[in-house]
């Protein structure tokens, strides 16, 4: 998929711009032409060096909240969308934002709509942010738009801090056992190794293991460390540029015990809240679907999500292709089906996510209590076997004496 930046004029002859990803140009003019819009300009978005410096500039999730709950206030209160933008900009702390806000105020003077300034800073808002705020300006509910979008920040960080939070004691006892074993083998087997070599005799192979061991980090130590961080390195590049190769790791990864269930459950409480969330704003069913594929992080996910929006097109429910879903739980498509009979769909997806939120919410609280006997049982396993390759070749030297 490629990127596209266009400039398109909407049906009230008001210029539009943003991005769009696809296969090539004339896709990009048959989507704006799906929207209603009179495409002006179409490029291929190449990034050069600065702009791929801005993929490293990083704006936190508070300041996206702050930001959006004082427009929604300027807003509320009357004040013209580019005069709330430079009150805005003399607030904002960090300069990537405050820059941000600057252009985006002298695109609105210059005849853009808010929505359209916000989506030439799609990495920094997102297309969720974006679509939003469009539907809440053919709606008039900006300011309301912009308090549930601060909301759905606000949601989204706590959950990510509660993932970190539930990893962090775990992932400390990993590193900690990894350098023990590292240091045992590097300082400690090599002294005792030269013991058994002067004594001879034949050793266990759990001995001439461990001994192979130690001397090959102390020969290429280095250059096993470099050739790691290589891989790890070489392995998130592939996983960045290959569709294919991240389709396979998702799907390995939502398959890992524990882990992977509650991966499956994160990415169904952000597919029902971000769904949820596009209708109650009033965005078409299709649209939403689209957008919703493309705020999920797994191809898996975003796979079967794509592949039902192209279903309701043709003329299907949202429930029935999800029905033949392998990942998503049956619960989903069942509530999905009672919500476009009642003709509620926003609000029972919302319910949805409330109920995923109190899953999430439980396993996370548990996930250190049920790692933590996994990780006791592979520190015991290496610890013994580290002792019994050091004690068996000196149980059975001291029986020859």
């Amino acid at each position: 998929m490629k990127r596209f930046h266009y400039i398109a004029k909407d049906t009230g002859d008001k210029k539009q711009e943003g991005f769009l990803e696809a296969d090539n140009k004339e896709a990009v003019l048959e989507t704006l032409r799906k929207k209603s819009l009179t495409p002006i300009s179409v490029k291929e978005d190449r990034d050069d060096v600065l702009s791929k410096l801005k993929d490293f500039s990083i704006v936190s999730s508070s300041e996206k909240v702050m930001f959006s709950k004082e427009l929604a206030t300027l807003i509320s209160a009357g004040i013209p969308i580019a005069q709330s933008m430079h009150i805005l900009e003399e607030q904002v702390e960090s300069k990537t934002m405050k820059k941000t806000v600057t252009e985006i105020a002298s695109d609105i003077e210059g005849g853009f709509s808010l929505s359209s300034a916000m989506e030439k800073h799609r990495r920094i808002f997102g297309p969720l942010y974006v679509s939003m705020l469009k539907a809440g300006e053919v709606s008039g509910t900006m300011d309301q738009t912009l308090e549930k979008m601060a909301d759905e920040i606000e949601k989204d960080h706590e959950l990510v801090a509660k993932i970190r939070g539930a990893l962090a004691y775990p992932s400390v006892i990993m590193i900690a056992m990894v350098a023990i074993v590292i240091y045992m083998v590097t300082s400690i087997i090599p002294q005792i190794a030269s013991v058994f070599t002067e004594m001879g005799g034949d050793l266990p192979w759990s001995t001439k293991f461990l001994m192979s061991l130690s001397e090959a980090f102390r020969s290429y130590g280095l250059v096993i460390i470099i050739g790691i961080v290589a891989f790890v390195v070489g392995f998130k590049r592939l996983l960045k540029l290959n569709k294919k190769a991240r389709y396979i790791w998702h799907s390995i990864l939502i398959k890992i015990p524990i882990l992977g269930k509650t991966a499956r459950k994160i990415n169904v409480a952000r597919f029902t809240r971000t769904l949820g969330s596009l209708l109650a704003s009033g965005v078409t069913i299709i649209e939403s679907l689209q957008i919703t594929a493309d705020t999920i992080t797994n191809e898996v996910f975003k796979k079967e999500i794509l592949d039902a929006a192209k279903k309701v097109e043709d003329g299907s429910s949202v429930a029935e292709p999800l029905k033949k879903s392998k990942i998503f739980p049956k619960m989903v498509p069942h509530m999905i089906a009672v919500g476009e009979e009642t003709g509620s769909l926003d609000k029972t997806l919302l319910k949805v996510t409330e109920f995923y939120d109190k899953e999430i919410d439980n396993t996370l609280k548990n996930l250190s209590s049920i790692l933590e006997p996994i990780i006791m049982i592979i520190i015991g396993l290496g610890t013994g076997f580290i002792v019994i390759s050091v004690i068996t070749p000196i149980y059975q030297m001291s029986t020859l004496f």
